[in-house]
């Protein structure tokens, strides 16, 4: 009687930590997948490649060859947070959705969204060879207090 006692606890308890890991997402997704910080102190005082700065920020919005052989591109990004505060933020996430099997999400996918950071818009020039001439950010946007869509559910 105490042996089947012991596996009904079991299956239950195995059944309500799949549940809780299958319905936990958005929050621990966004967490995990936050884009990394990007140093623009950096950028705006090195000579690196397009390629780099593409690499940093992602493809440009927008691209523009000029008739002299320059280039200036728009880019957009998020500002992002350093990795280690991500992956932690990610772990509390999914330790708190097994926890309260999954009612935590109603917190942490609107704080994962505004914790992402400001967008940001810059304008990079390039000489003829591609490399950083100038690096300015135009604007800031902070995210709006909204829940995000529950696409990752």
């Amino acid at each position: 009687m105490r042996t089947q006692r012991l596996i009904a606890y079991a299956f239950v308890g195995l059944v309500v930590g799949i549940t809780a890991l299958s319905s936990s997402g958005c929050g621990v997704y966004m967490a995990f997948t936050q884009p990394p910080a990007v140093d623009t102190v950096g950028l705006e005082q090195g000579k690196v490649t397009r390629d780099v700065v593409i690499e940093r920020l992602g493809s440009p919005k927008s691209s523009v060859k000029n008739a002299d052989g320059t280039r200036e591109d728009i880019y957009e990004f998020y500002e992002g947070s350093k990795t280690g505060w991500s992956v932690g933020r990610g772990i509390f996430h999914l330790g708190a959705d097994i926890f309260t099997l999954g009612l935590w999400e109603a917190v942490a996918s609107p704080t994962e969204y505004l914790l992402k950071g400001e967008k940001i818009t810059a304008q990079a020039h390039f000489d003829t060879s591609d490399r950083l001439t100038s690096f300015t950010v135009l604007g800031r946007e902070k995210p709006q207090e909204e829940v995000p869509k529950q696409a990752h559910n």
